[in-house]
């Protein structure tokens, strides 16, 4: 799609004025407001580079403010069905956060079932003034507390338990079809790598015949198959380590 410069200008240049420096982002209401340009329209013309604009990084693990979690769960059940990867990028840039962490955390979010003890224990402890971080710690959730508040507020407590969560707004690569070997594949290259950050996606792309954003996004879906090997793969290591450290033990005897 090809989209004229100057619009991509002057875009950019209503995203900088409507740019809120404390919460670190654009308000596009105001910017299509301004510009009389659908949300949608605005988003597909905007470059974050060109308006000098800094995208944010927010990991699964780290917490994200609420209002952020809000307004993507808002923006992606109004304005997508099914979510492709191109919505996915147009969401990351209504909100200003990196779209494959968009999706990490929402997956998180749709994943998460609230129950109705677990809605009573929190309605107990929110009555009882404690702060959230306490409360994820006492429920023993499993989960951050911006997911577990963020449950929490947008659960009605007659129909806890009953509602169920549309996930087609979560799917990830719908054109694309995995086969078992090539999620095996996909494992056992990224256990190759100790540190997220260093992962060679052009090499393991060309290896496995996806493109990298795809084989990014797998890698999410693959997320507990990864955490059970490197557990075990640490587990193997260690009882390697002990084996061989009383094996030299053994060897040395007792000194005369």
């Amino acid at each position: 799609m090809h989209i004229p410069l100057e619009l991509v200008y002057r875009v950019g240049y209503a995203a900088r004025k409507h740019y809120n420096t404390r919460t670190c982002r654009v308000n596009w209401e105001m910017v299509s407001k301004e510009l009389r340009i659908p949300i949608i329209g605005c988003l597909e013309c905007f470059d974050a580079r060109q308006a000098g604009i800094p995208l944010r990084r927010l990991p699964e693990s780290h917490e994200w403010p609420v209002e952020d979690i809000v307004a993507l769960k808002q923006f992606t059940e109004t304005n997508f069905q099914h979510m492709s990867v191109y919505d996915w990028e147009l969401s990351g840039k209504y909100i200003n956060i990196d779209h494959s962490d968009c999706i990490a955390k929402m997956w998180a979010v749709s994943k998460f079932q609230m129950t109705p003890m677990l809605f009573d224990e929190i309605t107990d402890y929110r009555q009882a003034g404690l702060l959230w971080p306490t409360i994820c710690h006492k429920t023993m959730c499993g989960c951050p507390p911006d997911i577990l508040r963020v449950a929490y507020m947008s659960t009605n407590r007659s129909k806890v338990g009953k509602v169920k969560r549309p996930k087609a707004q979560f799917s990830i690569s719908k054109h694309q079809h995995w086969t078992k070997d090539e999620d095996n594949k996909l494992v056992e290259l990224l256990l190759q790598y100790d540190n997220k950050s260093d992962v060679d996606w052009n090499f393991i792309s060309k290896t496995i015949g996806h493109s990298k954003n795809a084989c990014r996004y797998r890698r999410i879906l693959l997320r507990p198959r990864l955490n059970e090997r490197q557990s075990a793969d640490a587990e193997e290591n260690l009882s390697d380590t002990l084996t061989s450290a009383s094996s030299r033990t053994a060897g040395r005897g007792t000194p005369i």
